[in-house]
């Protein structure tokens, strides 16, 4: 593997997973295709291992030795996300070269998306949805370097050490991607397949105004459509009045604010005509259905993230968790795959 502690996605970028973690891999995977996503680097793997790769073996073999069902397991895993933070201070070659690739990228300072990305996520067996941590609106040097460092440290989370448990990883290590942040007017992940039956003849959308994550945490209904995934045709539109989004601004993080216009659907037909398209190509380029994030600013649709779909594509689904009403079938394809 290349000592490579800074890597900047350019279209030429290897999207090698051990080194990039699944997000970044994935991030480099739709920019050698020369689809719209935005300017971004990636902390490698390697930057995680010169930094805190001491301590975190030492956590690693101490946590292998506690029951999981013992009421003090999420005391341990506390102390050992605050040991691997800690510990990561002292790495000071390591983080003047993620403050200078931030200086780099985002000049400005108009504001960065800060999201872990590690080795095991986003693969065929390990999706690792919502169980590691992501920071948006993140502005200055200072401020990104803390972010980062608190990404490390996530590794250890108690629903993050349960879930890699659950799903036999070992020996995780912890990439990070800082990708210049999109001021979205609307935002949402779209499936290549229905992910509530399998059916692979449509594409299905939900979207939010503003930025994603509340969709993803259910704390917006969304609107829902389901395209035909040959013709176009919109089998099925369902919008909500949603009343308020989430927006941010470098430095200040995420706030909530009113819809501008309540009631109106958060994406036109040309948009999901676009984001079909989109749907298609990385499928064909992936040989397998994909979630995708994305969001849309202005004219444009920015590509946030992708990771293969990991309930039908196997020999069929799991049995599904219950799932709030008002997430739809996004949050029940996390709920699914975080259950694992």
């Amino acid at each position: 593997m290349s000592e490579r502690h800074i890597i900047d996605l350019l279209p030429g970028t290897d999207g090698n997973v051990a080194e990039l973690g699944g997000k970044g891999a994935g991030l480099a995977g739709m920019i050698r295709r020369e689809l719209p996503v935005p300017p971004a680097f990636v902390v490698s793997t390697t930057a995680f291992r010169t930094a805190v790769g001491a301590p975190a073996g030492r956590v690693d073999d101490r946590l292998d030795g506690l029951d999981a069902d013992d009421p003090a397991f999420a005391g341990h895993c506390a102390r050992a996300r605050a040991e691997v933070y800690e510990a990561s201070a002292a790495a000071t070659g390591v983080l003047d070269e993620i403050a200078a690739a931030y200086d780099r990228l985002d000049p400005a300072g108009g504001g960065v998306a800060v999201r872990s990305s590690s080795a095991a996520e986003d693969s065929g067996n390990a999706s690792f949805a919502g169980e590691h941590d992501s920071y948006l609106w993140v502005g200055g040097r200072d401020a990104v370097v803390e972010r980062v460092r608190a990404c490390w440290a996530g590794l250890y989370t108690e629903r993050a050490v349960r879930y890699r448990r659950r799903t036999g990883v070992r020996g995780d290590a912890m990439a990070v991607v800082v990708q210049r942040m999109v001021d979205a007017r609307a935002a949402g992940v779209l499936m290549t397949l229905n992910p509530v039956s399998g059916d692979r003849s449509v594409i299905v959308v939900e979207s939010v105004f503003g930025l994603g994550e509340p969709l993803v945490s259910a704390e917006v209904t969304p609107d829902r459509f389901v395209l035909d995934k040959v013709t176009g045709e919109i089998r099925r539109r369902e919008t909500v009045e949603q009343s308020r989004r989430l927006t941010g601004s470098a430095g200040r993080g995420t706030r909530w604010e009113p819809v501008p216009e309540p009631g109106a659907p958060s994406l036109s037909d040309a948009e999901l005509g676009r984001l079909r398209e989109l749907g298609r190509e990385l499928e064909r380029g992936a040989g397998h259905p994909v979630d995708v994030e994305f969001a849309v600013e202005g004219d444009r649709i920015h590509l946030l993230q992708v990771r293969p779909e990991t309930v039908w594509s196997r020999t069929g689904p799991a049995p599904q968790p219950a799932a709030p009403a008002a997430a739809g079938a996004v949050h029940l394809v996390l709920a699914t795959l975080t259950a694992r």
